[in-house]
């Protein structure tokens, strides 16, 4: 093994204190519960003997960061890659604003320009972290099973770690870097959203002022010439006024005399027409009474006033087409003032209107240039803030590599204790590995199982941690694959053979008559235990 000056900690394969007898006998009933006993239908299977348990420690690193705590696999079998972004420089651009700051115009050219900066696709990086386990569930179960660790002096049983101290250290170190970069990153891209915003501010402020000012200039100015003009104005507005009444009354006058022509026709042609049916009544009376001559009288009375309301009615026609046609003159005239009033007052004020002109379109385009200084720097700043919030995630990500811990001061190794059984049958080898595990105690099910005759050994070991049994079951499959480090193990094993232990064999047949006592294990069961433990 290494040596190293980190400290040393051991984990208890289960949580009970002062239960090395259970424990003992648990596992062995359990490697024996796995023993093939040979037989087989088409092919015969050899039978296996039970050759060696041993307990065993798997490496992990613990490495303090920042009041958190990074687990590391000592024996270096994963890689964990922390993916960011490269984002374009803050400082190029930083630099780029200071210089195109002032004036306004260079300002407002330097954000059309830089409308895409933030938002143009960025490239991917990772960073390796050799041998970290971040996983949520294992960081979870690893920070609890912690506490139940003792330190240790003189290993024995322990794998070493390959993945070594300084390699750690320098990795966390570049990581810190890599930290320390993105954290000044983000504080230039916070920098550089401030001075757009204070700077786009301040030019609002500035042309927000430019419009006050050039209101009250212009106002001003107007003032001064409506002042000048009026004396125009007055004696024009004087003219016209004093001619569209003489233009009124004069049309008015015409028109009163047709209203007045029109009445007194209307009430000649009632007095008329009131003749008319009297004279009838007065031929008809006489035609009555037989008296030709009178009756012929009063119908040429009748005819007679007949023929002049004719001639009242054709007059009062003349005169309405008299009417109307003063007063589409009347109109027509007053309009033809009212132009010619206008048009004179227009060329008068001809400065004046040029003077509120310019100034609505200064104005105007003073304003348009606010609009466009706020369009334009938008896109900017959400582009910065996109990539600010970007740069929160991969922050967020690099913090939650491990689990809380404050108290952790310098690294150390914790080391998960695991048993590997052996088997041997004819030439080959077989090893099981057994994780950290708690003894089920016996409830009604696995008694029944007993009265049943059932085994009941199946239910003695339950895993812990399902993340840290993963661990294990992952290390028993890695040796399959890797030769060094399988022989590694099995030297191990073979060095520190619990079977040939005195003390674990006590425990085992001490453990095996607790069970059989708590109803855990069937007598039967127990005494087969007790013969395979002593062939």
């Amino acid at each position: 093994m290494s040596s190293f000056s980190a400290k040393q900690f051991v984990l208890p394969f289960w949580a009970q204190k002062n239960k090395e007898a259970q424990e003992a006998s648990a596992i062995f009933a359990v490697a024996e519960l796995n023993r093939s006993r040979g037989g087989g239908f088409l092919s015969k299977q050899p039978t296996e003997k039970l050759v060696c348990i041993a307990k065993i420690a798997y490496p992990l690193w613990l490495f303090p960061k920042n009041g958190t705590t990074l687990i590391f696999d000592g024996l270096n079998d994963k890689n964990y890659n922390l993916t960011y972004t490269e984002i374009p420089s803050p400082e190029t651009f930083m630099t780029n604003l200071e210089q195109k700051q002032h004036p306004r115009e260079n300002y407002t050219t330097f954000l059309a320009d830089h409308t895409n900066y933030f938002s143009q696709p960025q490239k991917e990086q990772h960073f390796t972290l050799k041998g970290l386990i971040a996983e949520a569930t294992f960081r979870e179960e690893i920070s609890n099973y912690r506490k139940e660790a003792n330190e240790i002096t003189q290993p024995d049983t322990l794998l070493a770690p390959t993945l070594e101290e300084a390699t750690i250290a320098a990795t966390i170190q570049e990581l810190y870097k890599l930290e320390a970069t993105l954290r000044t990153e983000e504080e230039k891209l916070d920098k550089c959203r401030q001075l757009l915003k204070k700077t786009t501010n301040q030019y609002i402020t500035e042309i927000d002022y430019q419009i006050a000012a050039t209101t009250e200039e212009a106002d001003a100015k107007i003032k001064a010439q409506e002042e000048q003009d009026k004396p125009q104005t007055t004696k024009l507005n004087k003219e016209y006024s004093r001619k569209i009444k003489h233009q009124t009354d004069n049309f008015e006058g015409e028109l009163d005399s047709f209203v007045k022509r029109q009445l007194k026709i209307q009430t000649a042609i009632e007095k008329i027409q009131d003749n008319i049916e009297q004279y009838k009544q007065e031929a008809k009376a006489h035609a009555k009474k037989g008296h030709k001559i009178y009756e012929k009288r009063w119908k040429q009375k009748i005819k007679s006033a007949e023929k002049e309301r004719s001639e009242l009615k054709k007059e009062m026609k003349t005169i309405d087409e008299s009417t109307k046609k003063t007063s589409r003159q009347k109109e027509q005239d007053l309009s033809q003032l009212n132009l010619e009033w206008e048009s004179k007052i227009k060329l008068v004020c001809q400065p004046l209107i040029a003077l509120e002109e310019t100034k609505n379109a200064k104005i105007e385009a003073l304003r348009q240039e606010n609009s466009q200084l706020c369009a334009i720097e938008k896109p900017v700043v959400e582009g910065i803030e996109k990539t600010l919030r970007q740069q929160a995630t991969i922050k967020a990500a690099f913090e939650g590599l491990g689990f809380s811990d404050s108290a952790l001061r310098a690294p150390s190794v914790v080391y998960v204790p695991f048993y590997v059984v052996g088997y041997e049958a004819d030439l080959a080898t077989r090893y099981l590995f057994i994780a950290p595990s708690m003894i089920q105690k016996a409830d009604f099910g696995s008694k029944l199982k007993g009265a049943l005759g059932m085994s009941k050994t199946r239910d003695l070991l339950v895993p812990r941690f399902n993340s840290v049994t993963n661990l294990i079951k992952q290390t028993q499959e890695y040796a399959q694959k890797n030769s060094a480090f399988e022989k590694q193990l099995v030297e191990l094993a073979e060095k520190n053979n619990l079977l040939k232990n005195r003390t674990f064999q006590t425990n085992i047949k001490s453990g095996l008559n607790m069970f059989q006592e708590e109803g855990t294990l069937s007598q039967r069961e127990t005494e087969t235990l007790m013969r395979q433990l002593e062939s």
